[in-house]
């Protein structure tokens, strides 16, 4: 089923983003978002900075290592709104070529809810921190407004004419995928710490497609379940007490889809529940390398790479699809600062993500831009912290053909942190 083969080529494709704000969105779908590399606001307005830059328990999901940093149990919780539009286009004349924009509404979802509690290794130098992280994500509606063309015969003009045809389509999922993630970090002299979790998805989402044109009605209801195993390892160093660095890999892993039609009415027509299709992608292995430097007591700057091997998609299963096409590999490159002169932190930052976009003509991946701005307190002297975070990027390809895709994006995160009077040491960062 065609439809079936581009959804799976599409997720494919596009679950390599790793950690790119792409992934919130219901173009690409929620699954994606699980194997991003930063969920910590501080590190989210510091240009998505998160292997060395992310404080509290939610840096279980980017680098674990830093959770050996804790000298006192802590829980987080967060959340976020997600906005974008989407445009495609034909930027040289033609009056066949289809086209559409969309957008998607305002959606707030609950993202994250992390703990870790350290402990002292009795008669040992070492220092232990175990941890939990839970993620829920969910779908998000879509709108879209498109021109599409067809071909029919004109009794009167004896001739096939070209017609015009409006459709409105909204696009709703519901459902949701959850990830539990356990880990475990050593703090090893106050200097060198070391971590690692177990990351287990699994879930389902079920998306509903409506269309309504001049010429037909449509509603079509298509059931997903995903589910997948992975490990995420870190390592943070010290080096001065100026200048730290981050390492985070995550291996190779195999992420299993089912998916089936529930059910496709056309033009009053029901049609009836189909067999699951099932698709296996072995994602590639995937690492990243961040430094942390204080220029000055008021002014700590970073910046990030991860490597992206787009070539190395491998897939299998029942669904009647192509070959993934040979994407180029390449790097995600982000910086950031922290200004400190103010009564609470403030944070900029910019990155710049590899996304996997392919057409027929071109396989080479495009670029997301994005800024990002927030403010918060870091709260190593209190129990309750709190940090914010704002993201705009965009994206766009424009093929040999002068086909235009456009993406704008838009999300604003917000996160809380209660650290526990428990005295089990004094090795805080």
């Amino acid at each position: 089923m065609k439809l079936l083969q581009l959804g799976f080529l599409g997720i494919a494709l596009l679950v390599l983003i790793g950690n790119s704000v792409a992934q919130d969105f219901s173009i690409l779908g929620p699954s994606t978002e699980i194997i991003e590399t930063g969920f910590d606001n501080r590190s989210l307005a510091m240009g998505k900075t998160a292997i060395t830059t992310a404080r509290g328990s939610s840096a279980i999901f980017s680098n674990p290592s830093i959770l050996a940093t804790f000298s006192e149990p802590e829980v987080q919780i967060g959340g976020k709104l997600l906005y974008g539009t989407v445009a495609d286009e034909r930027i040289t004349a033609s009056e066949r070529y289809d086209s559409y924009d969309a957008r998607y509404p305002p959606f707030p979802n609950r993202s994250y809810l992390a703990l870790a509690a350290p402990y002292q290794l009795p008669d040992t130098q070492l220092k232990l921190v175990l941890g939990v992280g839970y993620q829920r994500n969910e779908g998000v509606k879509t709108e879209k407004t498109s021109v599409r063309h067809r071909e029919e015969w004109s009794e009167t003009r004896g001739d096939i004419v070209n017609i015009r045809v409006t459709e409105e389509r909204t696009d709703r999922r519901r459902g949701h995928l959850s990830t539990l993630t356990p880990g475990v970090a050593l703090n090893f002299q106050d200097r060198y710490y070391l971590g690692a979790t177990v990351n287990r998805t699994i879930g389902a989402i079920i998306s509903t497609y409506e269309t309504q044109s001049s010429d037909s009605n449509r509603k079509l209801d298509i059931e997903e379940e995903q589910s997948a195993l992975f490990l995420r390892l870190g390592a943070f160093a010290e080096l001065t007490p100026e200048l730290s660095v981050g390492l985070m890999y995550r291996p190779e892993f195999d992420w299993e889809f089912g998916e089936r039609i529930l059910r496709l009415s056309e033009d009053g027509e029901l049609d009836t529940e189909r067999d699951t299709d099932r698709l296996e992608l072995t994602m590639p292995t995937m690492w990243g390398i961040g430094v942390e430097y204080e220029a000055s007591p008021e002014l700590i700057v970073a910046a990030e790479v991860q490597y992206r091997p787009f070539s190395d998609l491998q897939w299998s299963g029942t669904a009647d699809i192509v070959d993934p096409p040979i994407i180029d590999d390449g790097f995600n490159v982000a910086v950031g600062a922290e200004y400190l002169g103010f009564d609470y932190p403030m944070r900029i930052g910019a990155f710049r993500d590899l996304i996997p976009f392919v057409d027929e003509n071109d396989t080479d991946p495009v670029h997301l831009i994005g800024i990002t701005a927030g403010i918060g307190s870091i709260g190593e002297d209190e129990d309750f912290s709190w940090n914010v975070s704002a993201l705009f990027a965009r994206w766009e390809r424009v093929n040999d053909e002068g086909q235009k895709y456009s993406e704008d994006l838009i999300r604003a995160s917000i996160s809380a942190t209660y650290r526990f009077n428990v005295n089990l040491g004094s090795f805080r960062r």
